[in-house]
């Protein structure tokens, strides 16, 4: 009874650390219960426990599109760190118990879970609860360090490791002095990398800063479920409208995923792209619009257009295009779609989406600037292989109409602000039905929409193209773990086989 309380709270816990809750301060007892329970027997079902109330309760917004999507995620996710438990229980019960073993299974665990299962999920890591402060506009400068030297996977490994140390002091098998050695080892490490890292901090370019604007055009039905007359065209129109209704010229205008695509699609429709370029002669900008087109009757592109500013002899045009590369699994596309057909829910996505190949940087007069769209925002590789690829701020254009009222639009936000603090670069976060905002490369929220209202928001920042140490060479520290891992394995093997 009392192991079942210990897993059950763990879980809580953790889903109360982030928004809409936002305890960031609980993560911490969190896991140290959850460690604690897998050094028990029953390790599979103590980390399945855990993972399906920690991840139901964090992503309970998707019961807005049917509980029949929430339920099963909440399952795999219990699955996966049923899987991660069963592995940790059973090298902490070896005769010589290293602790540098148990720290290698969280630090693959977490390398894992971003690529697996169908690309991976990155929602959960424990240092994005600590930017939970960011939405209200405090700054934590050791936080802000720390994302720039190992990035949201390195930083989580870190502070998981002071949580799993005190897990091993409270659990007498495990050799205190031994686990005591390798933690001040690895702090050290963290300490002299971290401080080498931010010591030269990155400079902007000589450029003016780019002057944009987010509109936010809304849904009249936002989710899978909820259809309503010409709700294509309506959003459309809503995010046309409140274009016209800016005064001010602006470097870029951006409208986020969905907010243009089928019978509006400006690279189809010649109507559509010349009444942006009207507005882009007006406002003397250039635009980022996402949307998506179908193409035949089993497939679609979900894309953002980069469209020109158009001048007095010349109208807009596309000059440039994005395609998603990453689409959510059972919302634009079904995997194994032959063998799925029957279940009826999966009507709801008729099309897969063809995938795009590579990154793409555009160029707002000298400012190159880069898109991810909507799920693929929130994977760290996409933000970090567009700022390699030359971006000096990155837009993730989104919809998250199926988030619905819950907290999932503001922990969005906080992956997106952990990206913007690891790569150093502005980062723009567009949705359509919000919660969008403006982040600098210092992780502050210049501005921020709320749910489901349609407005804009227009402020300027300041392009980047420093390379921070988690830019250049990704998760890093989590593979270093690992190698040292392995080695102590082997050296211990081969001192046996002698």
């Amino acid at each position: 009874m009392y192991m079942l309380l210990r897993v059950v709270s763990a879980g809580v816990l953790f889903f109360l650390s982030f928004p809409p809750f936002g305890y960031w301060y609980l993560i911490f007892p969190s896991l140290f219960l959850f460690y604690y329970s897998l050094f028990l027997k029953n390790s599979f079902s103590n980390g399945f426990l855990f993972g399906a109330i920690s991840y139901g309760g964090m992503l309970y917004g998707i019961q807005s599109i049917g509980y029949e999507a929430w339920i099963p995620l909440m399952i795999l996710m219990g699955i996966l760190y049923g899987f991660f438990g069963k592995l940790f229980s059973r090298l902490s019960y070896q005769k010589k118990t290293n602790y540098l073993q148990l720290l290698s299974v969280v630090a693959f665990f977490d390398i894992l879970r971003a690529y697996i299962p169908f690309g991976g999920f990155p929602w959960g890591f424990s240092s994005t609860a600590l930017l939970v402060p960011y939405l209200d506009g405090s700054q934590f400068l050791l936080t802000s360090l720390m994302f720039k030297a190992f990035g949201p996977t390195g930083f989580s490994l870190v502070l998981q490791s002071f949580i799993l140390f005190v897990a091993v002091a409270a659990y007498k098998n495990v050799n205190y002095k031994h686990a005591l050695k390798i933690q001040s080892m690895f702090i050290l490490f963290v300490v002299i990398v971290g401080t080498i890292a931010n010591f030269n901090p990155g400079e902007a370019p000589q450029k003016s800063d780019l002057n944009l604007t987010i509109v936010q055009g809304n849904s009249p039905c936002p989710g899978a479920k909820n259809r309503c007359v010409n709700e294509r065209e309506k959003i459309y129109q809503s995010h046309l409208n409140l274009t016209q209704n800016l005064q001010e010229e602006v470097d870029l205008v951006i409208w986020p995923e969905s907010s243009t695509g089928f019978n509006n699609d400006p690279g189809v429709h010649s109507i559509v792209l010349d009444a942006i370029s009207n507005e882009s002669m007006r406002l003397n900008a250039y635009f980022l619009i996402g949307g998506d087109r179908p193409i035949g009757q089993s497939y679609f592109e979900n894309y953002g257009v980069f469209i020109s500013k158009a001048t007095d002899s010349t109208k807009s045009s596309i000059v440039g295009q994005y395609l998603k590369q990453h689409p959510v699994p059972f919302g634009e596309y079904i995997p194994a779609r032959k063998y799925l057909e029957w279940i009826p829910p999966l009507a709801l996505v008729p099309r897969d989406m063809i995938r795009g190949v590579s990154e793409i940087v555009f160029y707002v007069d000298e400012i190159k600037v880069s898109s991810v769209i909507s799920f693929e925002g929130a994977f760290q590789r996409y933000i970090r292989n567009s700022v390699l690829e030359g971006a000096e701020v990155v837009v993730v254009l989104t919809n998250q109409a199926s988030y619905g009222e819950s907290g999932m639009s503001d922990q969005f936000i906080l992956m997106s602000t952990a990206n913007a603090l690891s790569n150093d670069r502005p980062l723009i976060h567009s949705a359509i039905t919000g919660k969008s905002a403006i982040i600098t490369n210092s992780g502050a929220i210049l501005k921020i929409s709320e749910l489901f209202e349609a407005t804009t928001l227009t402020d300027s920042v300041t392009p980047m193209n420093s390379l921070t140490l988690y830019t250049r060479f990704g998760n890093y520290l989590n593979y270093l773990i690992l190698i040292a891992s392995v080695l102590i394995f082997l050296k211990r093997f081969i001192r046996q086989s002698d």
